[in-house]
């Protein structure tokens, strides 16, 4: 008897390996907190960007949802900020190497909800350092899904607003005043015209480079021999989803085949 539970947790340790690979690659997807808010909040919300590949992640565009309105982000030693307002986009590029295998990287930002309730999509555009684009896109049964905040005005009772105050639903608090004392939050509105912003890189020349370095204006301007991520993803899930079935299968057939030798 021993020798047959032997057998068949042999057969099972591949199967398991399979399942546990597949949820580990299921799980790190670029994700916003939180998934729920009040409508007119003025909401701190935190998108978390973990690395799926064995190269670093040295670049992240985030795509404001319709009806949200960025106001601040918090400054990350090592990254800098730039904030395209006309394409609603905020991108925070790595000076040094970025986040690292194996590792994660928060960026903080406020933003003020939609008036109207509903479900906010947040499309972020994930770069690595081979020059590959993971575009956060997909609806929640894509391989590479964008994340969801459902905004209620029953949400707005509690949501804090980015004082850290309660703020009544409906109700839009406004941004800080000069000389209030909000740690490691900066306002792009407040930026000098000059360009001395720390978190803004100032350098313009060289239009080719510049266009490199910047935001993206829009996610329908990715270049087109840009390499995505999605096709590859979809393949691995697919080849996970095989693996396992076809060692459910071994087992059951391992089985049957100990239990007529058994019978015999």
């Amino acid at each position: 008897m021993n020798r047959t539970w032997k057998k068949l947790l042999a057969l099972a340790a591949p199967a398991s390996a399979a399942l546990l690979m597949f949820t580990a690659v299921a799980s790190a997807h670029v994700t916003v907190m939180p998934k729920e808010s009040g409508t007119g909040a003025w909401e701190t919300y935190t998108m978390k960007v973990p690395v799926e590949k064995d190269v670093n992640t040295n670049k992240v565009v985030l795509k404001m949802p319709e009806g949200a309105e960025f106001q601040q982000y918090e400054p990350i030693p090592g990254w800098t900020t730039a904030v395209d307002e006309t394409a609603g986009t905020v991108t925070w590029e790595a000076e040094g190497d970025g986040i690292a295998a194996g590792q994660f990287q928060r960026f903080t930002f406020v933003v003020k909800n939609p008036e109207q309730a509903g479900d906010m999509a947040w499309d972020a555009f994930q770069y690595y350092a081979d020059g590959s684009i993971v575009e956060w896109t997909g609806d929640e049964d894509a391989a590479t899904p964008h994340s969801m905040t459902t905004i209620g005005a029953e949400a707005g009772e509690t949501a804090a607003n980015a004082h850290g105050q309660a703020a009544a639903a409906g109700e839009a608090t406004p941004p800080a005043e000069a000389g209030e004392d909000e740690a490691a939050v900066s306002d792009p509105a407040a930026a000098p015209a000059d360009g001395a912003a720390a978190e803004t890189p100032a350098d313009t020349t060289g239009a080719a480079d510049t266009q490199e370095a910047s935001a993206v204006s829009d996610p329908a301007s990715v270049p087109a021999d840009s390499a995505s991520d999605t096709p590859a993803a979809q393949s691995s899930n697919t080849l996970l989803y095989v693996t396992l079935a076809l060692s459910i299968v071994a087992i059951g057939l391992s089985g049957a085949a100990l239990a007529a030798r058994k019978r015999k």
